[in-house]
């Protein structure tokens, strides 16, 4: 193991101090009225989501979270066999999390296997990336899993365009639902998938597949590399916002990218929205994962195994006022 590496990562000794695996936090994002609680409510009452909590973010919206608790306490549905968390602000998110876990290791609650957190449809995301990217102490049970977005099939091409941020929610998602499919027509349909591919290469799930295939029971829980299949363009740009991609076919020396990820975001600061990256590094027989919010550095951490469907080291950039063509140079630093 590279000394440097080392340094950086997590070891042994501290990794081992989890006896179990360390529990997947699922963001939930979307613009007002773009389906979010009601993908939530129709999710837990899979089997699949048994021993799943949920926070909610209700800032700027109302009625979302009485209607969650009770739907929790409805029979049909599963969710910490009946209990259910409220976060009125952001800034609650911490203690919401530390407060489920206090109240899990005191037998208060079920041992649930997954958080869902469901942000105000007015949030910015990346705040909320940064606190659980960010707070190592008081959150060392947790791990970001992913960020998913809600997109109205029927208003989503407009929505887009009339409000950045719904823009901003779609450009930092892993991936996107689209809601509301079998109400809207199909030059609706797809309106808004051609709006959101401007300026991002997530994928695309229909909201009635999600409820009837086992891609619902990964939704909020499989591990956030977000860096895409291949499958489009290398960039995408709209309007104040882009997104770059690159793969790479050989390990890196960790010194460089240690580096390259400081010089990074230090010259993009906040406009860096998202880098989400997993890499092969010399020396080393597994991945590690990369994650950074604006200016917030999440610690490396080493992957058991490369993802489903990546075989090689990808790195994406998604940044506000910067053009695919300067990101692009930044990628070229990193293998210069």
């Amino acid at each position: 193991m590279d000394r440097e590496l080392n340094a950086t990562l997590p070891d042994p000794a501290t990794l081992a101090l989890a006896r179990e695996p360390l529990i997947p936090v699922g963001v939930l994002t979307g613009f007002l009225g773009s389906g979010k609680t009601t993908l939530i409510r129709s999710l837990l009452r899979q089997p699949a989501f048994d021993g799943t909590a949920v926070v909610v973010n209700e800032f700027g919206e109302i009625g979302l979270d009485h209607l969650l608790v009770e739907a929790a306490r409805g029979e049909d549905t599963v969710l910490l066999e009946g209990g259910c968390l409220c976060c009125a602000t952001r800034g609650d998110l911490v203690r919401a999390l530390r407060s489920l876990l206090d109240r899990r290791q005191r037998a208060e609650l079920p041992p649930y296997r997954r958080v869902i957190v469901e942000t105000s449809g007015l949030a910015d995301p990346a705040p909320i990336l940064q606190t659980l990217m960010s707070d190592p102490l008081r959150l060392s049970r947790y791990r970001l899993a992913s960020l998913t977005a809600t997109l109205d099939g029927v208003l989503g091409a407009e929505t887009l365009a009339r409000y950045d941020e719904a823009r901003r929610q779609a450009a930092l998602a892993d991936r996107i639902v689209l809601t509301k499919a079998d109400l809207a027509d199909e030059s609706q349909n797809a309106a808004a998938v051609a709006a959101v591919r401007q300026f991002s290469a997530a994928p695309i799930i229909l909201a009635s597949d999600v409820l009837t295939s086992e891609a619902g029971a990964g939704l909020f829980c499989s591990a956030s590399t977000g860096v895409g299949s291949g499958e489009f363009p290398e960039h995408h740009t709209h309007g104040a916002y882009a997104s770059v991609a690159r793969s790479f076919d050989r390990p890196l020396a960790w010194p460089r990218i240690e580096a390259w990820l400081a010089a990074t975001v230090e010259r993009c600061g906040g406009r860096l929205l998202r880098l989400k990256a997993v890499l092969a590094i010399e020396g080393e027989q597994a991945p590690v994962a990369l994650h950074a919010v604006q200016h917030v550095i999440h610690r490396p951490e080493r992957l058991a195994a490369w993802p489903a469907g990546l075989a090689q080291g990808r790195i994406v950039l998604i940044a506000e006022s910067l053009s695919p063509a300067e990101l692009n140079s930044m990628l070229d630093e990193l293998t210069a």
